[in-house]
């Protein structure tokens, strides 16, 4: 298992189409249980319900803590990484 922090760097924010990219990139890997962790909030969300990661709606500089339950858990922690600091391509 593996839990990290990313900040959301575009600037507008974590939203629907961020959250569509989260859920695309996750439902690549189907045995891997990927949460995202509102640690201000207290919410979390399941990386491959979309209704849940819209709940998360944030603004840029929001930090969350995602945690990964896989046997790849690194190669899905750079690739989730690489997505946020990216900005999702915004």
């Amino acid at each position: 298992m593996a839990q990290f922090s990313v900040t959301v760097t575009n600037s507008k924010g974590f939203h629907l189409r961020p959250a569509s990219k989260l859920l695309q990139l996750a439902s690549q890997y189907e045995t891997a249980e990927i949460t995202l962790h509102h640690p201000e909030s207290g919410r979390s969300a399941d990386c491959r319900n979309m209704m849940a990661l819209m709940m998360m709606s944030s603004p840029q500089g929001t930090v969350f803590t995602i945690e990964v339950n896989a046997d790849n858990s690194a190669e899905i922690e750079q690739e989730i990484t690489a997505l946020f600091a990216d900005g999702f391509g915004d």
